[in-house]
């Protein structure tokens, strides 16, 4: 053999050996990323579960309250867990919910708003925290009793803020940019 023949051997086997370099490592890679994408997900799951199930057990009170119809006692405990779980945005859902209770349209908006601004995951479909239909319900439960009122009086300014909040979310809930 030549010396262009041992070369050109060499050669080849230099680019096989980094073409089968390069195949395991995009190999290895590949199922890095499977692992990686399929990780957060479960992770996601899990932390919604525990968070669902540990806001069941600290409302809890409030919900037996507010089933008994004691209001201020509800509105008591509620600020209780608002003051020791401050970045605890379900506090402004059941606020929202004690307010529906006792006939404040225009504060159930409200809260509903504050709480869709703070966790925007309560309008998403695929989140287990999804509450845009039920929000719906009372947005157009509200809106009629809200348009009404701004008929009887129009110059108050509480009712066409709680008609501004109504139409924010019925956009956000839609899927509008805000």
């Amino acid at each position: 053999m030549d010396l262009i023949h041992k070369l050109t051997i060499t050669t080849l086997l230099a680019l096989t050996v980094v073409t089968a370099g390069m195949l395991i490592q995009n190999h290895l890679t590949v199922t890095r990323l499977k692992v990686v994408s399929v990780s957060p997900q479960v992770n996601l799951k899990q932390a919604y579960a525990q968070q669902i199930a540990k806001d069941a057990v600290l409302y809890a009170p409030v919900m037996q309250l507010l089933e008994e119809k004691k209001f201020s006692q509800a509105e008591e405990q509620l600020l209780e867990i608002q003051i020791s779980h401050p970045d605890n945005s379900q506090s402004l859902i059941y606020g929202a919910k004690l307010q529906y209770a006792q006939g404040q349209s225009a504060a159930t908006i409200h809260s509903y708003r504050l709480a869709v601004d703070k966790t925007p995951d309560y309008i998403d479909k695929n989140t287990p925290l999804f509450m845009g239909d039920m929000i719906m319900d009372i947005i157009s439960e509200t809106r009629s009793k809200l348009l009404r009122e701004k008929k009887l009086k129009p110059g108050d300014k509480s009712i066409n803020v709680a008609l501004e909040d109504i139409y924010y979310l019925q956009r956000r809930i839609a899927g509008g940019c805000e």
